[in-house]
Order: structure tokens, then sequence, then C-alpha cells
């Protein structure tokens, strides 16, 4: 496989898109043509919305018990997905996740994420309404298949990894894996990426069920120091570059920018800081490439990194400040070093209880 930067991604020939009865659409007329997937699993208004939508912003909710108790009442997380370019609320992402694991193992709990299409011109949702699940990411936790996954990424059962599945899965959360259903994959390169949080993103390229139906399409990069109070005042950075089979089986570092960016985004108000400093709700946007040929799987599959870079990196702790053991801690930024994030923190300790 050949990737250049600035030509189509290998995909099948243009084909049209079949119909979409959505009247109400409020990002641009759907495409009647474009790119599209060697093997094309999403339903028809899913994949029109990838490809139509070039932007996107995904915003988690805050829980309110969980900022309350400090996090001892860990909550699932909700993503809301938006158009950037008019924030059309386009999709829900609810995790699901079994309540022990999550109170107890939180972030390296399996979890099972349902995208919810809800396509509202009106900027909101209806919480009664029901959403068709229209992908499903699933990720293998210290309680599954990963019994290490807080470790150094030294070998296979250290390493995160993602399958983003098309439609509803029933399964057991605790079960992940390739299925029929599975558009794209991520895993950890060698060591993690060493000094580079790193992600390698898989493609379906033909039908089965095993990691030989899928070829590399990109490589996600992201900063070593992050988090903590310097989220403050920088944006992270995640640069989503081409990746080939060859650049894939040696660990190559990349970091081109070619194929989209993944921006963890500071704060821009008041308000904004405040959820940073007390809670672990973040905002993230994905932005693609425009001419190089992305397909909605492969646009799908980007999207589903950028909830894995979540769990991973910005879930560590309960915000920038912290108190135990008699102690306040204040988290000035987080060091990525070989799949395990190291905090940099100040504590502050009442001069050991003498005032």
């Amino acid at each position: 496989m050949s990737v250049a930067p600035e030509s189509a991604l290998p995909v099948a020939a243009a084909v049209p898109v079949e119909a979409v009865p959505v009247a109400a659409m409020p990002v641009a007329a759907l495409p009647t043509q474009g790119p599209m997937d060697s093997v094309p699993l999403l339903d028809a208004v899913t994949a029109g919305i990838l490809m139509s939508v070039n932007s996107f912003t995904i915003k988690q909710r805050v829980k309110w018990w969980e900022a309350l108790s400090g996090g001892c009442c860990e909550q699932a997380n909700t993503y809301d997905i938006f158009d950037e370019a008019n924030g059309a609320h386009l999709f829900i992402a609810q995790e699901i996740s079994e309540d022990c694991a999550r109170c107890f193992c939180a972030p390296h709990h399996s979890v099972k994420v349902e995208f919810r299409l809800v396509n509202n011109p009106q900027r909101q949702w209806n919480k009664g309404a029901e959403y068709p699940v229209v992908m499903t990411f699933e990720r293998g936790g210290c309680c599954s298949n990963k019994p290490c996954v807080a470790c150094y990424a030294c070998n296979d059962s250290c390493k995160e990894e993602m399958y983003l599945q098309a439609g509803e899965v029933t399964r057991d959360v605790e079960t992940v894996g390739i299925t029929p259903q599975t558009i794209g994959m991520a895993d950890q390169p060698g060591c993690g990426g060493y000094c580079t949080p790193s992600l390698n993103l898989l493609q379906r390229s033909t039908a089965g069920d095993d990691k030989g139906s899928f070829q590399p399409i990109a490589k996600v990069e992201g900063p070593c120091i992050f988090g903590g109070c310097s989220e403050l005042c920088c944006s992270s950075e995640f640069k989503v570059s081409s990746l080939d089979e060859a650049e894939y089986k040696t660990d190559a570092k990349k970091q081109l920018g070619d194929l989209a960016t993944i921006t963890k985004k500071k704060p821009r108000s008041f308000k904004a800081c405040a959820r940073e400093m007390f809670t672990d709700s973040d905002v993230f946007t994905v932005t693609y490439k425009e001419g190089v040929g992305l397909t909605p799987q492969q646009k799908a599959t980007m999207m589903g990194s950028v909830l894995l870079m979540d769990y991973m990196l910005f879930e560590q702790d309960n915000g920038m400040c912290e108190s135990k053991n008699q102690s306040l801690y204040i988290t000035l930024f987080d060091c990525y070093c070989c799949g395990v994030t190291v905090p940099c923190q100040i504590e502050l300790n009442g001069n050991n209880g003498g005032g």
C-alpha cells in the first residue's frame, strides 16, 4: 500500500450514494458521489453525514455526581458530536460499562460506546426520544483481555486497542474483537510510541473476521506533555498522518498531519476553565483534510480514535486539583512515556499538619 499526502487514498471507485430521506439535514446537501469504502458497512444516512462534514466538535458532558464526589462516584461518559461549521447536533456517544469495573478500574476498564444518530437541526436533543445506534466503539480493559493495560506498552496485553463496529453490538462489554461488522480498528505501536502518544489506525479492506482483512490507513500522534494546568492555556494537537504497510511494521514516526488534525481544546471562558479544573470533561475537534479522498468509514475510525485517546490520556484524574491523604495535589502537566501517563504535581500539605 502506498499513500501520498495529496492524492486520494486507495478505495473503491466513486459510486452514487443511495438516496437519504433527511428532510431537515442541517449540514451541507448530501453529495451524490465521492470516495466510497471497499466494504461499505455503515448505513446510508451516517455515511452521508460523514462524507459531507469535514470538521466535528466532540463535547464530553459534565457528570455532576462524579464532579461533586471528587471522582469517587465514577459515571459513564457521554459525548455530544456537532458539525463544527454550524453547531448542528449530529450524534450522541454513550458509554456502556459495568458499574464495579468503572468505579474501581476507571479509566482502564472495558467500555462500549454507542454512537446514536441525532441529526437535529435545532442543536439540541430530545431526552425521551429513541435514537438509532449507527456505530459501536469497543475497548478491552484490565478486567477482560488487557490485564496490564495501565502498564508500559511492551506487549499485546499492555497495549491499548479499539474496534469500531457498524450498527449495534449486543454482546457483553468484556468481549471485544473483530467481527464481520468491524469497519476499523486501532492499536498502539511498539512501546506505545515511546515519548509520543501514538495509535495506528486500520481500515477494513476485504470481508472477513481476522486482522488480515484490514490494512493500515493512518497514525495518530500527540504531544509528550499535555493535561493538568497546561490545559488552561494550551490546546493539545494530535496529527493524523497517512500510514502504509511498511511503516506500520517498522513503527515509523510520521507527524505529518496530512489526513486530519485532532485538537483537545483549551477553555475560552471562565465557566470552561472551571470545568477543566474540577472535572474530566473535555472538548475535542476533528478536522479532516480536504482533497485526500477520505471515505466515510475512514473518517469514522479517526473519530473513534478520539474516544480512545480520551480514555488513555485525559481520564487519568478528576481535573487539575485533587485532595487525598490530607494533602492537596495540583497537577501541572502530564508526561507520556511508553504507554504510561506520569503526572507532574505539586503537593500542598499544610506544613505536615503543623499549621
